[in-house]
């Protein structure tokens, strides 16, 4: 039965687990992508390179797409580790939960184009961003694995959390800017900006999670659990960036941007608490039934609220040859949050020119303490008046299959003229 409830565990996280992308065409250089998006895309990833041109750049409705899902621990080798057991030894239970590192941690993020235009250094566009992410402690599975010894379990938001947000943002982007003044010994740097306009779809995020699991021969079992989730349909926000980028020797680029200057969503609409409790007392196995436990459900209206969306830093240089560009990105936020991460990241991209129609991409982020290494494979089709491709990435392991802890999928069309 203990292997049974373990499976579904499992299956839930991997399959539905509860940071960012910014436009889909990322996925194809595992995020190394701040000097390698140019027209609509710019003004999500560097507004500087929003460079005059002569050309239309269109960004169609759907077709410019991302969606990940990842966990921190567990993969379908786990899986098919745990089905091919008669019985779960001290070892195996043990090498679960070491897997855990504290909590089981995933999320499920996606970003899907609207609209978008580019033209001479500016662009106008729109785009749908959803993310959410989930942790569960690992002394929920140690309780699965080993049963409710006796003693006690607390649990509190350090190790348990949910939290989901959905936004559409109407972008309007302007670069190519020559910052005037500079010293002789210093290449020309191009400036640029965009603004973002946020509606706020919906916002889920706990704000209390308190909960106790005791057991002893004379009391039997006791379990307490209260929930709050704070929830909102409804709102309104801003933020801005600011990109350089400069090309100081032929073939190499270099820039910074800052993203989420003063970005924050404000609710206002539809907000409220929903309070979850329950509780069972002096449980013993011959005195199950169906009412040995009380549980209610409390929802009541709250006051607006604002979600802070803290300032981003992302560091990055590209080199270009005629068949190959290389590029390298470091990204780091002041505070972590839904869409950033305090937490520093590297990541690494190439695109190689076999033929000139049939550019194929690559790309691979180091891991840090709070996500696990991960390597993207692309295709794309290119001619005069536009590109088209398909990419994807594979987490803690080198290609997708039963050893990776997620998956990402991404898609692009862009049309110039």
């Amino acid at each position: 039965m203990k292997k049974h409830i373990l499976t579904l565990f499992i299956a839930v996280v991997i399959a539905c687990p509860l940071l960012a992308i910014k436009t889909g065409k990322s996925i194809f250089y595992a995020d190394s992508y701040m000097l390698r998006a140019r027209g609509v895309e710019a003004a999500y990833w560097n507004p500087a390179n929003l460079i005059k041109s002569k050309y239309y750049d269109l960004w169609l409705p759907g077709v410019n797409m991302g969606i990940y899902a990842k966990n921190n621990a567990l993969d379908l080798d786990t899986y098919n580790f745990i089905m091919g057991k008669e019985y779960l030894s001290d070892s195996d239970k043990q090498l679960l939960l070491d897997k855990m590192d504290g909590s089981l941690r995933g999320s499920l993020n996606g970003n899907i184009s609207v609209l978008g235009y580019a033209f001479s250094n500016m662009s106008i566009s729109s785009s749908i961003s959803m993310m959410g992410k989930m942790s569960l402690s690992e002394q929920y599975l140690d309780i699965l694995l080993h049963g409710n010894t006796e003693g006690e379990y607390l649990f509190d938001k350090t190790h348990n959390d949910l939290a989901a947000l959905s936004f559409a943002d109407i972008t309007f982007g302007m670069g190519d800017i020559n910052i005037p003044y500079l010293p002789e010994v210093i290449p020309p740097v191009r400036f640029g900006f965009s603004a973002s306009l946020l509606a706020g779809l919906g916002s889920v995020h706990m704000e209390q999670y308190d909960g106790r699991i005791s057991s002893s021969v004379d009391t039997g079992m006791s379990l307490y659990q209260d929930v709050n989730l704070r929830t909102a349909v409804g709102g309104a926000g801003f933020k801005g960036m600011i990109g350089m980028a400069s090309n100081p020797i032929p073939g190499l680029e270099v820039g910074l941007t800052i993203d989420n200057i003063f970005g924050t969503i404000a609710w206002n609409m539809f907000t409220e608490d929903q309070k979850y409790h329950f509780e069972a007392n002096n449980v013993y196995v011959s005195n199950l039934n169906d009412d040995f436990y009380t549980q209610t459900k409390d929802r009541e209206e709250t006051d607006s609220f604002s979600i802070e969306l803290p300032p981003e830093i992302r560091m990055g240089a590209l080199w270009t040859a005629k068949k190959v560009s290389l590029s390298a990105d470091y990204t780091q936020a002041f505070k972590t949050s839904m869409v950033t991460s305090s937490v520093g990241k590297i990541s690494m991209g190439a695109r190689f020119l076999p033929v000139y129609f049939l550019p194929l991409h690559f790309g691979i982020s180091l891991g840090n303490s709070q996500n696990p290494w991960l390597a993207s494979y692309g295709i794309s089709f290119k001619s005069e008046t536009g590109e088209i491709g398909v990419a994807f990435q594979s987490y803690d392991s080198l290609i997708p299959g039963p050893t990776s802890k997620g998956v990402s999928i991404g898609s692009f069309i862009r049309i110039w003229y």
